[in-house]
């Protein structure tokens, strides 16, 4: 990614903060945005301008030692299709500390690690097609989130062996009061070779409602420089003790210099009746540099008789149409520029 490095100075009354002096500060960001056409199999048929997670921060770090260095990040998501919004940290955002002999120990908003574990076979990740459409369903428990009120600590790497830990005292509220809707996330991530992947747990507290667990895992393998595939297994437990079971496998390929195809099909297997998805997605990528991407996805969503899923809703798209027993389907044309 093309980031501007700024160097921070400051003078007040004549007087040098050096702090301030010696952070090293970064600002990024991403515009994400697509034309897509939607159509829920029923009466919904639109053609919609979409921003799927773009978003604007800032972050920086301050090194004391060779074993304590200070880190921090702001992250605000933009909506370039409207002017709604939360507040100015609705996306990762923290303070903390890393060593590479310790880890890291972070507080704040961030996704959980079984949120992260899906990475390895992320290839549709905010777009049209996005595995958590089938992954991340109301019904069976709502996983793939960003907690709120955490704190997390990351081991350093044990030959290409890392472990995360996530507590959260309130998941989605401003009360920070112990075991008011609390949450734990771990996860094992490993890069070994061609593989990488990660096996995650994740429970979430409810006072309301009863408590839902979920377990993930991941795993992808790069055969040549240029073909990887990937595969993913996940097992939920819903409020009402409906289980679910999400798995599949996807691939990418880099054809040329520039340009990539890529494809997946992952099914849900519910224990509700009637409860069933089958989510496909192909699309090819043409990257005219590293900073700048352009897109076509097909994806379509088979639901049984009381599922109602897209394969367009998560990753920043609208949550309109009632694909009750019916196929979704969604065509998207996207760009994607990174800063």
């Amino acid at each position: 990614m093309n980031r501007k490095k700024i160097l921070i100075g400051m003078m007040a009354a004549g007087l040098t903060i050096p702090t301030l002096v010696a952070a090293d500060w970064t600002i990024y960001g991403r515009a994400n945005v697509s034309a897509d056409f939607l159509d829920d199999g029923n009466d919904f048929s639109e053609l919609d301008l979409v921003s799927r997670s773009s978003r604007l921060g800032f972050k920086g770090e301050r090194e004391w030692s060779d074993q304590l260095v200070g880190i921090f990040q702001v992250e605000q998501q933009i909506d370039f299709d409207s002017s709604e919004g939360e507040t100015f940290t609705t996306r990762d955002t923290f303070v903390g500390f890393k060593g590479s002999d310790w880890g890291m120990l972070r507080v704040g908003r961030f996704d959980t690690p079984f949120k992260r574990a899906r990475g390895a076979v992320n290839y549709f990740g905010d777009q049209v097609g996005d595995i958590r459409n089938i992954l991340r369903t109301d019904r069976h428990g709502k996983f793939d989130q960003r907690f709120r009120n955490s704190i997390h600590y990351r081991t350093p790497s044990f030959a290409g062996v890392t472990w995360d830990v996530q507590y959260s005292t309130d998941r989605g509220q401003q009360d920070t009061r112990a075991d008011a809707d609390d949450g734990f996330s771990t996860a094992l991530n490993f890069k070994q070779g061609g593989f990488t992947g990660a096996v995650a747990y994740e429970q979430q507290n409810n006072e309301a409602t009863e408590d839902v667990d979920a377990v993930r895992l991941a795993l992808a393998y790069k055969l040549t420089p240029t073909l990887e595939i990937g595969a993913l297994y996940q097992n939920t437990e819903a409020p009402e003790g409906d289980e679910a079971d999400a798995y599949g496998v996807a691939a990418q390929y880099q054809f040329a210099p520039n340009w990539y195809v890529r494809g997946q099909g992952f099914v849900l297997d519910s224990d509700a009746d009637d409860s069933d998805a089958t989510l496909f997605a192909v699309g090819i990528e043409r990257r005219i540099d590293k900073d700048l991407r352009i897109r076509v996805n097909l994806g379509s969503m088979d639901n049984d008789d009381n599922s109602a899923l897209t394969p367009w809703t998560q990753g920043g798209g609208p949550g309109e149409g009632d694909a009750t027993g019916e196929t979704a389907t969604a065509l998207q044309l996207g760009i994607r520029y990174d800063f």
